[in-house]
């Protein structure tokens, strides 16, 4: 392994160094901020040191050998012997008969006309039939899609076993306890959903049957009840507020980093600094780093709780410091109570949990309890757009109870992050009828 120390004025400076020096598979093992000896005063340009390495590549194994030698000549198998272009003579008896050289020198006879009538008629055949298909396929396409989602209604329900008996619901309900359940709400969350909302629109008009319209608002407003919602990260003068994202790999916490980088900084002129706690690579900084040289915010690496303190004291005037950290298994326990050792020096950091909604509803949950010894306060929930059911989002607050505070809808940034409301996460999960509300 090479370990080499490097100075720059920036990180980013720093990066390309190393990667010019040492590579794209050097990691980072520490940096610190120092600021150079002036002879002329106290204080001096603030340089950056950061101290890499990187593993010394395996030696190369040589060329392959060459193929063991056949008859004289490296091959599997000898050569075939050339192909002869003389015709032995004909036999006695058989010489009057003409040669294969007389049959060549003729002249061949030129080929009868094709007849490409019976060929054109079956392509128009075809192509009349591929016509009528799509006219059908057209045609029957709301059908299909109302057969795909009933089909898909009734897979559901069976496999998580639910008795038909359970569902004494009359024709309203059960309806909209179909869309529940298709939206990947979980069953038993869905049918006290519709028991509730039954007994209490039946309580409050006193009529046999509870009209559908009524029963969806009603229901719709029952759920942005259950959403518990958070305000969004609070900043005020004259005090640093701390924000740290966690979660598994893949569901996004640089670019929501972004996000409100982008938005505290550009929407609420505020200061801003980012601190990575992802050492594990120099790529993993290169795209935090990109981010803060376009937002033109400084961006620190921890390293160690020494680094962390570091930073915090460097950025004691900062408005807003939002920490990213390294995405990992919630199975990796060591490199989970690393994680909570960095974050017990802040104990006013505010810590979002942050959820992936292509995440399958059962790994949501466990996720969650895994992550529960970093203690977060808040829940994220990204990749809005890559989903087509929302119905998980409501299983997991209700089970994990804890409040939702941002929305991410696209990797534009910052635009695609969303305030949570639970007007907004009901339209997801129970969306309004066209025209109603």
């Amino acid at each position: 392994m090479r370990v080499k120390t490097f100075e720059a004025t920036s990180m980013q400076e720093a990066l390309n160094v190393i990667k010019q020096d040492m590579g794209e598979d050097a990691f980072i093992l520490s940096t610190r901020t120092r600021r150079r000896k002036d002879p002329l005063g106290p204080g001096g340009e603030a340089v950056i040191e950061v101290t890499a390495a990187v593993d010394d590549p395996l030696p190369s194994a040589g060329p392959p050998p060459l193929p063991l030698p056949v008859n004289g000549t490296y091959a599997l198998r000898p050569p075939l012997p050339a192909r002869t272009q003389e015709f032995q003579p004909a036999p006695p008896g058989l010489q009057g008969l003409p040669g294969k050289a007389d049959v060549a020198a003729r002249p061949a006879p030129p080929p009868p006309p094709l007849d490409l009538q019976p060929l054109r008629r079956e392509l128009l055949e075809i192509k009349g039939a591929v016509e009528a298909l799509k006219e059908q396929e057209t045609r029957n396409k709301t059908i299909l899609r109302e057969l795909d989602q009933m089909k898909a209604q009734l897979t559901r329900i069976q496999k998580q076993g639910m008795p038909q008996a359970q569902l004494q619901l009359p024709p309203a309900m059960l309806g909209l306890y179909g869309e529940l359940v298709a939206n990947d709400v979980d069953p038993l969350i869905a049918l006290r959903l519709c028991e509730y909302t039954q007994r209490t629109l039946l309580e409050a008009g006193g009529d046999a049957e509870v009209d559908p319209e009524k029963a969806r608002l009603f229901m719709r407003r029952v759920i942005a009840d259950f959403i518990p919602v958070a305000s969004p990260i609070q900043l005020e003068p004259g005090r640093i507020r701390v924000a740290a994202l966690v979660g598994p790999t893949g569901v996004g916490k640089t670019t929501t980093i972004a996000k409100l980088a982008a938005y505290a900084k550009l929407e609420l002129k505020q200061k801003v600094a980012l601190v990575t706690l992802d050492t594990f690579r120099v790529a993993a900084v290169d795209q935090l780093q990109q981010y803060a040289e376009i937002l033109q915010v400084p961006l620190h690496v921890a390293l160690t709780v020494e680094d962390l303190r570091s930073a915090m004291r460097f950025y004691h005037d900062r408005a807003l410091v939002l920490i990213d950290t390294a995405g990992h298994s919630p199975k990796d326990s060591e490199v989970q109570g690393q994680l909570r050792r960095l974050l017990d020096e802040l104990p006013e950091v505010e810590t979002h949990l942050v959820l992936s909604a292509t995440t399958k509803p059962r790994d949501l949950a466990d996720i969650a309890q895994r992550f529960e010894p970093l203690r977060p306060g808040r829940i994220i929930f990204t990749k809005l757009d890559e989903t087509s059911t929302y119905g998980p989002l409501l299983t997991t607050l209700v089970r994990v109870k804890r409040p939702l505070s941002y929305l991410g809808t696209g990797q534009e940034v910052p635009k695609d992050l969303e305030t949570a409301t639970s007007r907004r996460v009901a339209d997801l999960i129970l969306p309004p009828v066209p025209g109603g509300v």
